[in-house]
């Protein structure tokens, strides 16, 4: 299957983005998903033993506030920034963030390139975007004094909404698409207790809310860098 950017993706028209899966989407997709099943296999203690799961929070969870102080990094303190993403609360977890990624995940792809350069930019983009959502959460937990634990694919698939408005609409586009999710997440600090109780988590909203930040910023400057011709398509909308 060829793949292509037109500038039809900018136009509208039901061009069908969404029916084609990229490669490195579909190589993204399961590395999460497998990533995030041996975790939860591991707590369950089904087919692994629980230090797996332990060890892979150990190295991989966001944590801010100041229980965790010092704690022990196994692969260090910037892995986390990142591979928070491979890990999940539960399989309903799991199922909504690769839901999100297969759906906004190709437009995104196309617009960068169905190449090695293309997947490069795509997975850069989508770790810019995780690494600004972490450091959002651990900026709130250590501005509240709140220790919290994070982790899940939504800090960066929360990027992914600009991104998709930079290609319908330029910069208004993406502000457009992205100003629902911001304030579904600020009610939910608000009602974050009350919920909390109710469900047993605590959404990582500030997370999301850093994603979105992440792509606004991020996404023109990889179509800048990856897709100049698409860039100039872009900034006339």
């Amino acid at each position: 299957m060829r793949y292509h950017t037109s500038p039809e993706m900018l136009s509208g028209r039901p061009e069908p983005l969404f029916n084609r899966l990229p490669p490195v989407v579909l190589m993204l997709t399961a590395l999460i998903t497998i990533a995030s099943s041996v975790q939860l296999l591991s707590q369950s203690q089904l087919f692994l033993d629980r230090w797996v799961a332990a060890w892979m929070f150990d190295a991989g969870a966001i944590a801010g506030g100041p229980e965790f102080d010092g704690v022990y990094r196994p692969l260090g303190n910037i892995a986390p920034l990142i591979l928070h993403v491979f890990l999940h609360g539960g399989i309903f977890h799991l199922a909504m963030n690769m839901m999100a990624l297969v759906a906004f995940g190709p437009p995104v792809a196309i617009a960068l390139g169905i190449d090695r350069k293309g997947a490069f930019a795509f997975l850069l983009f989508f770790a810019g975007c995780a690494i600004s959502g972490a450091l959002f959460q651990i900026g709130w937990s250590e501005f509240t004094g709140q220790s919290e634990l994070a982790i899940g694919a939504s800090s960066a698939l929360s990027g992914f909404l600009p991104a998709v408005g930079w290609l319908r609409g330029g910069l208004k586009g993406a502000v457009r698409i992205s100003v629902p999710w911001i304030v579904i997440n600020l009610v939910i600090a608000v009602v974050g207790e009350f919920m909390a109780s109710i469900i047993g988590i605590r959404l990582a909203w500030a997370a999301h809310i850093g994603g979105v930040a992440g792509g606004i910023v991020l996404f023109p400057l990889m179509l800048a860098v990856f897709n100049t011709r698409l860039w100039r398509l872009v900034k006339r909308l």
